[in-house]
């Protein structure tokens, strides 16, 4: 990660994605990488849409925020969002 210029907190506050075009992201990288998986590749396109964008990272945020809530959530997500919101 430190070849990237990413520290060890920007590994758990979100996903990242690297490809030829370079490093992203949140929500950026999750649409990256379903590029790469071909029944995925339409979702991946919207994206682009105007609004589209702007709601997926909202949506990001709030399942980075709360992931500890969901199913498969364990005390670390708990700790690490804990962590995150000081």
């Amino acid at each position: 990660m430190a070849k990237l210029g990413l520290t060890e907190r920007d590994g758990i506050t979100q996903a990242w994605f690297v490809d030829d075009s370079g490093l992203s992201g949140g929500a950026a990288a999750v649409n990256s990488a379903l590029r790469y998986i071909w029944w995925a590749r339409p979702f991946a396109t919207l994206y682009h849409v105007p609004g589209i964008k702007q709601f997926e990272r909202a949506v990001y945020q709030w399942v980075a925020t709360n992931r500890h809530r969901l199913p498969g959530g364990t005390q670390a997500c708990e700790k690490e969002t804990t962590n995150e919101q000081n």
